[in-house]
């Protein structure tokens, strides 16, 4: 298109715009008895049809994407142009019909249409725009909701079918993009690290289970990366949290975590720690890829165990099995693990409580070098678990633990990886063609 055509049509299209949005203003102020809503609706209605007839004019005006007679196809190949086609594209402000050269190759027998990946078109209809937004909509709330959600936000049309298929597409996009990162980090680099170095880095693990569409439990692994500094008063500045999550093994779950440390400055964080509560697959990893960390059991899964012995012993609502506890926590938090443990070993009992005792004694001995909660106060480090016990909630709980909820693990991997974009605040920088 030359710049003659091009001007004619800008110039048509600000004539048409023009009137109306004069015939829109003069239905406003026309009807001067109508409630505000229904004067937004209409106003939004008018402006979206406006908006489509601009944005269609300007695709139009940067021509058809035609290369010449012949065209590279992605095979390898040539291909030949074949005429034009038009596009129907969903847009956010409407549809819009796109007309673009059209070009089929002999080789492979497949065509495209140049213009399409310039303007980051897919097979399906939905422009960019719409695809992240009904996505993101997708990741956040169960599929029917956000489909009637969608649509009241924006007026964009979606059935909750269709918008799954957007949604689980673009996380299943990311998911390839997330493999070929942690496969090749630690031989092409691992992400560089651009934020003020942290004096302080916490690394949390744990696991959540969901329903599967086959209708046993699938446990997704949550790591959660929190770098801490100090503020201009000397207080703690924790800086906002970031998340991985995975359906896959412990093996494969640990690069990804260990990914997304490097990317929150683990390399220069003052010091490192780890937090868990006690499952063998979180502390080999973090033997495997945060060997400098301190380990730390956090606080509750410890203290939960001294009640399970502690109701066992005296029973379910016992006053003496509570002023029991509360001795054995007053120890636990003095750090003296080895007296508890040595004190429970002499207790004589039988049966049942017996199994309760001696499965405590096990695991306080083998965890007592993750028990230092003296010191670790001391140190003004954070014991609790809650950071990781939030991220299986907003990562995953939240969204696919839902009444009802089934899911194939695939799709299950794809919301949650929009969901961590989404959570890491990195969802509008995000390519969606990456």
């Amino acid at each position: 298109m030359d710049d003659t055509m091009r001007q004619a049509m800008r110039d048509g299209v600000v004539r048409a715009v023009e009137q109306e949005m004069s015939a829109l203003f003069d239905v406003l102020v026309a009807a001067a008895s109508m409630p505000l809503e229904q004067a937004e609706v209409l106003t939004q209605t008018g402006v979206l049809a406006i908006g489509a007839q601009v944005l269609a004019a300007s695709i139009a005006a940067r021509g058809t994407g035609k290369a010449g007679a012949r065209d590279v196809c992605a095979c390898g190949g040539q291909a030949t142009c074949e005429g034009y086609r038009t596009k129907a594209v969903q847009t956010v402000v409407g549809w819009i019909e796109v007309r673009r050269a059209y070009y089929h190759c002999q080789t492979c027998h497949h065509g495209h249409a140049p213009l399409d990946q310039s303007l980051g078109l897919g097979r399906d209809s939905h422009s960019p725009r719409v695809r992240r937004l009904a996505s993101q909509f997708g990741a956040l709330l169960p599929f029917t909701q956000a489909a009637a959600t969608l649509s009241a936000a924006t007026r964009i049309q979606l059935s909750p079918s269709t918008l799954r298929v957007v949604s689980e597409a673009v996380g299943t996009r990311r998911e390839v993009a997330l493999q070929h990162q942690v496969a090749h980090a630690w031989q092409d680099g691992v992400p560089e690290h651009t934020g003020p170095t942290s004096a302080r880095l916490y690394v949390a693990m744990d696991g959540v289970r969901i329903m599967s569409t086959t209708g046993d439990g699938k446990e997704a692994k949550v790591g959660v990366v929190v770098p801490e500094g100090s503020g201009l008063d000397g207080a703690v500045d924790r800086a906002d949290a970031s998340y991985v999550a995975s359906f896959e093994t412990a093996a494969a779950f640990g690069p990804r975590l260990a990914l997304e440390a490097h990317r929150r400055g683990i390399d220069a964080a003052g010091e490192v720690i780890v937090l868990g509560d006690g499952a063998e697959w979180i502390w080999n990893l973090a033997d495997e890829h945060f060997p400098q960390a301190t380990q730390i059991l956090d606080w509750y899964h410890a203290s939960e165990r001294i009640w399970e012995l502690g109701r066992a012993l005296y029973g379910e609502t016992s006053p003496r099995g509570t002023a029991w506890v509360a001795q054995q926590l007053t120890l636990l938090a003095a750090g003296d693990v080895q007296r508890l443990v040595r004190n429970w070993r002499r207790r004589s009992c039988t049966g049942s409580v017996a199994l309760v005792r001696d499965a405590q004694v096990t695991y306080f001995t083998n965890q007592a070098e993750r028990m230092a909660y003296d010191e670790y106060r001391a140190r003004g480090l954070d014991i609790g678990s809650g950071m990781v016990e939030s991220a299986c909630k907003d990562v995953i709980g939240t969204r696919e633990k839902g009444p009802g909820m089934r899911w194939s693990v695939d799709g299950a991997q794809a919301i949650a990886n929009v969901r961590v974009l989404v959570l890491n605040n990195q969802w509008d920088d995000y390519d969606l063609a990456a």
